[in-house]
C-alpha cells in the first residue's frame, strides 16, 4: 500500500489547543509585541557564549554548534553511531524505551548547553525563537519522516505551575509551538505536571525515573484536541534530551493514554559516551 504524504501548509496550529486561557494568550502576545522589544532598547541584546552586543548568539558562537547528524540511533536518538543492531545501538541496547523514537537537533555542549540554561534559567523567552529557527531544519527533516502515513501532533514536557508561574513560561512549550507553527502543525497540551519534582541536575537515569514517577498525567482536552485534528501521532518536544528518562515517562502517560506513537525531539542532547559501533 502506497504510504501518504501529508502536505504539512494543509494543518494549522489550533489557537485554543488545551482551551489556553484568553489572558494567557494576551499577555502571550504583550509579552512579544511590547514587552521583548522595550527590554531590547533598555538592554541590548548580548551573545549568550562571548557577550557580543546587539546579538543573542554572534556568527561565530553559532558557528560552533554540533548538529546531531540524521543517522543517529533512530530508537534512542545517541548521536554518533556506526552501526545498529536490531535498529538498536550501544547506548539503549537492552533498554525498554516508552518513547517510540527520538531526535535532536544540536549536541549539548558549548553554544547549545548555553542556550538551554539562559532560556530556561536565564529568564530570557526570547531565546526560544532563536533556538527553534535553528532546529527548524532538523525538525523539518525529522516531521517529514514519520508524517508518511499519518499526521502528527505536536505537544512539549510540561512544567509543574508553579516553577512556570515563577519562570514566566515553559521553555519547552515556547520551542514546541514555534516549531509546530514553522512546519504547519498543530500544536498543544496533551501531558500536564500535577506534582513537583526536585531538579534533576546530578542524578542518574534511575533517580530521575523515581524522581518523576507519578508526577505527570493526561491533559483533559487532549483525545479531544487529536479527533479534532485527525492526528495519528505525536511529537513530543523539550529543551535537552539527558538521561531519557524526562522524555520516557511523558511518552509512557501519552501512549497508555491515548494508545499513539510518540516521538521526542530536542533542542540539544547529551551523549551517554556508549554509542560505539558493533557487529
Amino acid at each position: 500500500m502506497e504510504a501518504t504524504v501529508h502536505d504539512p501548509r494543509s494543518v494549522i496550529a489550533d489557537p485554543s489547543a488545551g482551551r489556553r486561557s484568553l489572558l494567557g494568550r494576551a499577555l502571550d502576545r504583550l509579552r512579544e509585541s511590547v514587552a521583548e522589544p522595550v527590554l531590547t532598547v533598555l538592554f541590548p541584546p548580548r551573545c549568550v557564549m562571548c557577550g557580543e552586543f546587539e546579538t543573542h548568539l554572534c556568527d561565530r558562537c553559532r558557528d560552533g554548534l554540533v548538529a546531531v547528524a540524521s543517522g543517529s540511533c533512530p530508537r534512542c536518538g545517541e548521536p554518533g553511531v556506526e552501526a545498529l543492531v536490531q535498529g538498536r545501538c550501544a547506548a539503549c541496547m537492552g533498554r525498554e524505551l516508552e518513547h517510540d523514537g527520538a531526535r535532536s537537533a544540536y549536541l549539548h555542549q558549548g553554544a547549545a548547553k548555553r542556550l538551554v540554561s539562559e532560556l530556561k534559567f536565564g529568564g530570557q523567552p526570547v531565546l526560544g525563537r532563536l533556538m527553534a529557527g535553528l532546529a527548524q531544519p532538523m525538525f523539518d527533516e525529522y516531521a517529514r519522516s514519520l508524517a508518511l502515513e499519518t499526521r502528527l501532533y505536536v505537544s512539549w514536557v510540561p512544567a509543574h505551575r508553579r516553577a512556570q508561574r515563577e519562570r514566566g513560561y515553559n521553555q519547552a512549550e515556547l520551542l514546541a509551538r514555534h516549531l509546530a507553527a514553522g512546519y504547519g502543525l498543530p500544536a498543544g497540551p496533551l501531558v500536564r505536571k500535577g506534582v513537583p519534582t526536585k531538579h534533576q541536575k546530578g542524578l542518574g537515569r534511575a533517580g530521575r525515573q523515581s524522581n518523576l514517577r507519578g508526577a505527570f498525567s493526561l491533559h483533559p482536552a487532549a483525545a479531544e484536541s487529536l479527533k479534532r485534528h485527525g492526528c495519528g501521532a505525536v511529537i513530543m518536544v523539550d529543551d535537552v534530551y539527558t538521561t531519557g528518562a524526562t522524555a520516557g515517562e511523558v511518552s509512557r502517560v501519552v501512549k497508555a493514554g491515548l494508545g499513539l506513537p510518540t516521538f521526542v525531539f530536542t533542542f540539544s542532547r547529551a551523549t551517554s559516551g556508549k554509542a560505539v559501533g558493533h557487529d
